[in-house]
């Protein structure tokens, strides 16, 4: 038997009741789900955890695309361009309520693995921002679809002498795996035009990390 994961969802929360902004509307029109997307993309997170035979766990924290500054109705994020920059500043208490979030309900033997947040997007730079204000010892993971045109960024990793280790992940995890990003049928059309494909794009990853999953650490 093997050690029990789950799968921690940060912003998994509802829609705000007030209106869309227009780049949150055009994205649920691409996914084909309507205003109901969170709970459509928690369901796709559910699937995929049962796929992997992993216990999901969803915070109710809004995906970036809904966020409003305090007390406004201004949208924070409303482009393809500020979704994957920097944290806005009003948000910066925000990091510091989900690392004491994150800080009760970690159980005390946990192994953390958090996102290197390859490519930039803001709720993976929060998520990693949260995780490194709690003292743990982590590992870190190359966040996968966006690494693929990323990889540079993993070299520059590698000079300043972060540390890597792979672990093997079988035929059958492997097949576990490509179901799991199938279940994201939401997302899937964002990364690749059919699942044939992304079967394929997973399966070379697969391969490139030793017929596995490759894991970072920071140098000591």
């Amino acid at each position: 038997m093997g050690e029990p994961v789950q799968v921690w969802t940060i912003c998994a929360g509802e829609v705000p009741p007030d209106p869309l902004s227009e780049f949150a509307a055009a994205l649920h029109t691409r996914w084909e789900t309507g205003q109901n997307a969170p709970a459509e993309r928690r369901a796709e997170d559910l699937a995929a955890c049962r796929a992997m035979g992993a216990i999901p766990h969803h915070f109710n924290l809004p995906d970036c695309i809904y966020r409003r500054s305090p007390g406004e109705t201004t949208h924070l994020y409303t482009s393809q361009e500020g979704i994957f920059g920097s944290i806005h500043p009003v948000e910066e208490g925000l990091v510091a309520q989900l690392a004491a979030d994150l800080q009760a309900q970690l159980p005390a033997n946990a192994t953390v693995v958090c996102p290197l947040t390859l490519g930039g997007h803001v709720d993976h730079r929060l998520t990693r921002a949260a995780a490194e204000q709690i003292g743990r010892p982590m590992w870190y993971y190359a966040d996968y679809p966006y690494v693929l045109s990323n990889a540079s960024q993993l070299e520059t990793l590698r000079q300043s002498g972060w540390q890597t280790t792979d672990f093997p992940v079988s035929e059958a995890g492997l097949e576990a795996w490509i179901a799991s990003v199938a279940a994201y049928t939401s997302q899937a059309s964002t990364f690749w035009p059919d699942v044939p494909t992304m079967r394929a794009a997973l399966r070379d990853y697969w391969q490139g990390s030793g017929g596995g999953v490759r894991l970072w650490k920071p140098e000591r």
